[in-house]
């Protein structure tokens, strides 16, 4: 969910805790018996993180480079007379439910986890024949339902189970082995996207989409084979009833402000991260510039989340990155990309906000934690749920603002100049990614509050409560002499 990130912004669930057992399985998995294989090493368990990495990288490499698609979509027949809303959904609705199906299944999995691997199986097979079929396609709401809708369903299904497994097969290392496989995303959402725009020009996207299916054919089946679980799948007979998930924390304040906060901040990342290349292209370079921003936009966020997870884990409270974030990308947003009329100022634009705005994702798993501290993942689900929201929403308000768009005009007419600020038909947009982030610093000012607020409402408790169990235990005292 690289994405982000992915994400990366992905339900990087196996971070929350070594005590976490999110797979509905007893917690056996740190129990080392001579008939499993072992904890934390072993050839099985770094084939397992090995095959998840890929995974993880076309999973979300091929959402990640959709910016350079749509920019091909937008300039080639036969999709270049459609609306920039209707082009944006393609990539758009495939992205927002890929964050927001773990949901639905980790309440499946947890419940039926003899699904899983035929979930797999059946996702790969999906996966490929919806983009095989999507490049025969001619109008663009084909696209939006099978690679959009389908594909981004069947990709879930496929990715989520290794997610949900990795507890099984690292306890002491999982953060090492987590980083891992998640650094996935960073890889795929940097070379997907210069693959696509070599693809692009030389075979058109029919071809490109049928070779991109044959490589989610290829490495997805190489790594459904090391994907596997570590513990036997009892028996539906002999397995326990799973307990139903806590859903208190909906009424958290805490969870409220941090959800809206991660759905305004996504709101002016995914408008960045689909239109730098039409940006790029507009400013009049070549697509493969276009290409080259993106996939360092890319790899920026990977940096940003590393090491803004290095911090909410060992140096400060998660709602420092927060504002601190939202903060930073406001200006950048203003700054930067508003006098961004050369090459190598939006390749500054990128590496400094895709950093800044990519680490932000990082809050997810401390804020779950700390917000329901005995079932962490629920929350976590929920917060890709808000950004999946968030990857729908923004770009296509982002449609809506891109002037170039609108008045059929080409960029040479519509821009500021090198002198202005703005331009190029993206001003509305620039304000609009500022404002959002603006906002987020806002929600985020907010979160802070009521998490101290919260903090020291349970301080004063335990203490009052400290208290009475001292009076308790003198009259108990009493009462024996």
């Amino acid at each position: 969910m690289s994405s982000a990130n992915s994400s990366t912004s992905s339900f990087k669930l196996s971070n929350f805790s070594k005590d976490s057992d999110i797979s509905g399985h007893e917690s056996v998995h740190k129990e080392e018996t001579s008939d499993l294989a072992p904890v934390d090493g072993g050839a099985q368990a770094w084939t397992f993180v090995l095959c998840s990495f890929l995974l993880e990288s076309f999973v979300w490499g091929l959402p990640f480079s959709y910016g350079v698609f749509q920019q091909w979509y937008l300039s080639n027949p036969p999709f270049d007379g459609t609306s920039e809303a209707n082009i944006n959904a393609i990539g758009t609705v495939g992205l927002g439910i890929l964050y927001m199906e773990g949901i639905f299944l980790a309440f499946v999995f947890q419940r039926f986890p003899q699904w899983l691997r035929p979930m797999m199986v059946g996702g790969l097979v999906v996966c490929v024949f919806s983009l095989l079929i999507s490049s025969f396609a001619t109008k663009v709401w084909h696209l939006v339902v099978l690679q959009g809708v389908v594909y981004g369903t069947a990709s879930g299904c496929l990715y989520m189970p290794a997610i949900f497994w990795l507890p099984e097969w690292f306890d002491a290392r999982r953060s090492f082995a987590s980083a891992f496989i998640f650094s996935g995303g960073g890889l795929g959402g940097t070379t997907f996207p210069l693959a696509a725009n070599y693809l692009l020009e030389r075979v058109g996207f029919r071809w490109t989409i049928r070779i991109n299916a044959l490589i989610v054919a290829i490495f997805g089946g190489v790594a459904i084979i090391g994907v596997k679980p570590r513990l036997p799948i009892p028996p539906v007979s002999s397995r326990k009833t799973t307990p139903a998930a806590d859903l208190s924390f909906l009424k958290s304040p805490v969870f409220i402000s941090v959800g809206i906060t991660i759905f305004l901040q996504g709101l002016a990342y995914f408008p960045v991260a689909i239109y730098i290349p039409t940006y790029t292209v507009a400013l009049g370079h070549s697509s493969l510039s276009g290409a080259l921003v993106l996939a360092v936009f890319n790899m920026a966020t990977v940096v940003g989340q590393i090491i803004c997870g290095f911090y909410c884990s060992d140096y400060g409270p998660y709602t420092h990155v927060m504002l601190f974030s939202a903060i930073l990308s406001c200006v950048m947003a203003y700054a930067l990309w508003g006098f961004a009329h050369s090459l190598a100022l939006v390749f500054v634009f990128v590496v400094m906000f895709g950093m800044i705005s990519g680490g932000f994702s990082a809050i997810w798993t401390p804020a779950a934690a700390e917000v329901h501290a005995s079932q962490p993942w629920p929350p976590f689900a929920f917060f890709g749920a808000w950004k999946g929201l968030a990857a729908i929403f923004g770009p296509n308000i982002a449609a809506v603002l891109h002037r170039d768009r609108i008045n059929g005009s080409s960029a040479a007419h519509s821009g500021a100049g090198q002198g202005g600020w703005g331009g190029y038909g993206f001003t509305a947009i620039i304000i609009f990614v500022g404002s959002m982030m603006a906002a987020a610093a806002a929600g985020s000012v907010i979160s802070s509050f009521l998490r101290v607020h919260k903090t020291r409402t349970e301080s004063t408790a335990g203490k009052g409560k400290s208290r009475r169990h001292a009076r308790l235990s003198l009259f108990e005292y009493s009462d024996e002499v």
